[in-house]
């Protein structure tokens, strides 16, 4: 793997000796990537997880893998990010282990083999065109924009997302008239934000299935949610975009209109749940990985009314959707 020093038993010990100066490494650098400002300090962030790699932090060879997949501070390398994933996974990340046969083969069931195999084997069963194809999208409607693709995620790709979310889930939030995101009682349910610190590279890889199917660049994306609904949690009626003519949403729009919205659904063992679009008299619901996709603006960038809609309350069970908000610019940090 080019660029990346592999552990052999010859420097097993001198990466042992390094590994305190290598937690505070990543200490220090997992601060400033959850600073607001972490721009200013990306460059500096990515040199100390590089050298923690080198000195055998599993932790931030893994962190690495995402800023080369995500071209944070480095040029975008999905090659480079699968080959820190199998520095990562010898080094005895559990995380990295798995993502790697997640991506290797992401319509199995995710177990782990006996014995452990050759790490090297299955970073090379990668396929990242596999990863990044998808099925054919199937109009649901042209005014507005409505677009399904089934099998969008497999269901070992969902029960990733909902594990890496369920144990840090909290009230869902609106953006309100200054920019703040708040509760409101228009929307009861829960949810997980994906800020940087909380990503991996499987995550990246379907943000970028999501980008390619709705054909706008990633750096669009807000932060990522994965929500959950329990018996009766809802979003209420509401549109995804923000009103230009609503002066408390004129600071929003300055910094980029919400153009585009993506729902993956997780699970299906619940009842109800449906995303609901009335003014067209429409209720879906997918099943297990399948995607719906609208446009919230009207094909000269003008607010599309018709796309009020609402998540409604699963009657039982319990709903887990992926949430993907795109803009018409880079949104400002959260």
């Amino acid at each position: 793997m080019e660029g990346i020093k592999r552990l052999t038993p010859g420097n097993e010990d001198n990466q042992k000796a390094n590994r305190p100066d290598a937690a505070a490494q990543v200490a220090e650098a997992l601060k400033l990537l959850r600073a607001r400002d972490f721009a200013r300090h990306r460059a500096r962030v990515s040199e100390m997880l590089d050298t923690a790699s080198r000195a055998g932090s599993a932790q931030a060879t893994e962190l690495c893998a995402l800023f080369d997949a995500m071209g944070i501070a480095r040029p975008q390398s999905w090659d480079r990010a699968f080959d820190r994933l199998e520095l990562a996974a010898r080094q005895g990340s559990i995380s990295a282990q798995q993502q790697l046969l997640l991506l290797a083969c992401p319509s199995a069931e995710l177990t782990f083999p006996d014995p452990v195999p050759d790490w090297a084997d299955v970073r090379r069963s990668i396929s990242l065109n596999e990863l990044l194809t998808t099925r054919p999208r199937t109009v649901v409607s042209d005014v507005p924009r409505i677009r399904i693709i089934e099998q969008f995620a497999t269901p070992a790709e969902c029960r990733w997302l909902i594990d890496c979310a369920q144990s840090r889930t909290s009230p869902a939030l609106i953006v309100d008239s200054t920019g703040r995101q708040v509760t409101d009682p228009v929307r009861t349910n829960r949810g997980a934000q994906f800020l940087l610190h909380d990503m991996d590279v499987v995550l990246e890889v379907i943000r970028t299935r999501i980008s390619l199917a709705l054909r706008i660049p990633l750096h669009f994306f807000e932060p990522t949610q994965v929500l959950h609904y329990a018996v009766g949690e809802e979003f209420k009626i509401h549109h995804d975009y923000f009103d230009p003519n609503d002066v408390d949403r004129q600071r929003e729009v300055g910094h980029g209109q919400r153009i585009a919205t993506c729902l993956i659904y997780l699970n299906s063992d619940f009842e109800g749940g449906e995303t609901e679009f009335p003014s067209i008299d429409l209720r879906y619901r997918g099943e297990v990985g399948d995607a719906i996709f609208w446009a919230n603006v009207e094909v000269d960038g003008q607010p599309d009314r018709k796309t009020l809609h609402a998540g409604l309350p699963p009657t039982a069970g319990e709903k887990w959707v992926l949430s993907q908000w795109v803009r018409d610019r880079t949104p400002e940090p959260a």
